[in-house]
């Protein structure tokens, strides 16, 4: 479970210094209570509506799938949607229980009688019963009770036609609470196309490490949730299974996981969101601080993502996200495929830190402009980090092809060489490996690959457009990489100029008439 992970009262940074980075120390275990979340005994209306009747028969899960639409084909895109679009929901999906805020009269729950409020309609609703919430500003704070629910938002008054997430706005009335809190007796929640906002967290589900949960979050907003002394600003899942999908996370803070924060032994999957502007506070993970046993982070968009935004020289890890183990027995293994990642921010890790042991791949990812605070004059990884544990035996694995990695050169303030760089392409130690296949490695600033000396640390490249040496510390200073750390093989080449489509427009397409063409070519 996820004791070690979730940090529910305010944080203290309690850290040791390890391998070039901080390793989180265990905190006591975390609860609804300690986290000023405590439960109702029997979950029903915070405004006086009685909670529904007991029933016989126990929920048997979700009352129906949500249609995501066809997956998605070609490369990573830079997606910049800011209100999901919804449509009409499927005929499994009609409604059980209506909501309008607008509405007057009884409240019965019915499309002509609707309630006034969602507290209601969790307290009225059945077992996998299906609630439809009509646009309009709902100032509620929830516990989800256990009926397997379905919440869809969007409607227009009269629930004939639907519009968008941003329609339908739950806003926290009180800071200091979540908007949805979920117990561990919750086996499956599903929300869809509603704004989630100004809350302590915008949801938080607690699993049972026995039978974990599964939620479902989709086409949603989540915006300016989370506090700068708390993790997971937006999202908190402790051992619960979930798919976050085709949601936007935007201004949204937390000491880390500012968007989300997850892990146990579970499986999440993270598929085309967009992640803009989410701040961690303290030093890991600023958007995505993730120690779930199997993670699959697919087609996101992480935009202007930072940590240690608290710190007083800035820096950090992991501007956009972070994957990491809780121990050398709870390995995290991540996925990462045609994801964009621009303008994020950290001391090392700008885009993406692999740490403590985890095991990681990336495919058809695209990295580019994204930024490192100077640390001693010193730009490093702005980009990619690999970082283990300290200790033989606890470093990452990482394995990637197709990546196009360019202009990850850029220090805070966004200036171009305003510092020396180092493993601007990737920056490698804590007895950790990484290797690369097909992939464009581009303007990353000098020493642009970097592997920890005297640590057995491992950087492979094969068959790509990069630097063919790498640099390592050594008692005097940076010197060239031996071919035990760091291994280039002769398909790897540095041309003296790169023909992408466009890269003022974000186009990192290479163009077929290059001479290396369709090395690293993510849209292949």
């Amino acid at each position: 479970m996820l004791n070690t992970f979730l940090k529910l009262s305010v944080v203290t940074m309690a850290t040791m210094a390890v391998a070039g980075c901080y390793r989180d120390l265990p905190d006591a275990p975390a609860t609804l209570e300690s986290a000023g979340e405590t439960p109702p005994a029997e979950p029903g209306s915070a405004d006086g509506a009685p909670a529904a009747a007991p029933t016989a028969a126990a929920p048997s899960g979700p009352a129906a799938a949500l249609d995501f639409g066809p997956q998605p084909k070609g490369g990573p895109s830079l997606d910049k949607v800011t209100c999901p679009a919804l449509t009409t929901p499927a005929a499994a999906l009609a409604a059980t229980v209506y909501v309008d805020a607008s509405a007057t009269g009884a409240e019965v729950g019915t499309k002509a009688a609707p309630f006034r409020t969602l507290a209601k309609a969790f307290g009225g609703a059945a077992p996998r019963g299906v609630i439809w919430v009509a646009a309009g500003t709902y100032p509620e704070q929830l516990i989800v009770p256990n009926k397997d629910l379905t919440v869809l938002g969007g409607f227009a008054r009269g629930f004939a036609t639907r519009t968008s997430a941003c329609a339908t706005v739950l806003e926290a009335p009180n800071a200091n609470a979540p908007v949805f809190a979920a117990p561990s007796s919750v086996k499956s929640f599903t929300i869809e196309g509603m704004t989630i906002q100004k809350g302590m967290r915008g949801l938080v589900a607690f699993g049972d490490s026995r039978e974990p949960g599964s939620f479902t979050i989709a086409r949603c907003v989540f915006a300016e949730n989370g506090t700068t002394t708390t993790l997971g600003g937006a999202v908190t899942l402790d051992g619960v299974n979930a798919r976050i999908f085709g949601s936007v996370f935007r201004n949204n803070r937390a000491t880390k996981g500012a968007a989300v924060a997850s892990g146990g032994n579970v499986t999440l999957t993270i598929d085309q969101n967009v992640f803009d502007h989410n701040l961690g506070y303290s030093d890991h993970g600023g958007a995505l601080y993730i120690s779930a046993q199997k993670t699959k982070i697919s087609r996101n968009t992480f935009r202007g993502n930072a940590t240690g935004v608290g710190l007083p020289q800035g820096g950090g890890w992991g501007g956009a996200l972070i994957v990491y183990s809780n121990s050398l027995t709870e390995i995290a293994k991540a996925d990462l495929s045609y994801n964009v990642f621009t303008d994020n921010l950290a001391g090392i890790g700008g885009a993406v830190f692999v740490d403590d042991g985890s095991i990681v791949t990336m495919s058809h990812d695209l990295l580019y402009r994204n930024r490192s605070y100077p640390e001693g004059g010193v730009l490093r990884g702005s980009a990619l980090y690999v970082d283990g544990t300290g200790y033989q035996g606890g470093g990452s694995t990482f394995t990637a092809e197709y990546l196009t990695v360019a202009n990850n050169n850029y220090d805070h303030k966004g200036v171009v060489g305003a510092a020396s760089a180092m493993g601007g392409n990737v920056y490698v130690e804590g007895f950790s490996k990484a290797s690369f296949t097909r992939s464009i490695f581009w303007n990353n600033g000098a020493n642009p690959f970097y592997v920890g000396g005297g640590q057995a640390s491992l950087l492979t490249i094969d068959d790509s457009v990069a630097a063919t040496s790498c640099m390592s510390a050594t008692s005097t200073g940076l010197a060239p990489a031996s071919s035990t750390i760091c291994s280039i093989s002769a398909s790897v080449s540095l041309p003296s100029e790169m023909d992408f489509g466009d890269e003022g427009a974000d186009d990192y397409r290479e163009k077929p008439t290059a001479a290396h063409a369709n090395v690293g070519a993510f849209a292949l």
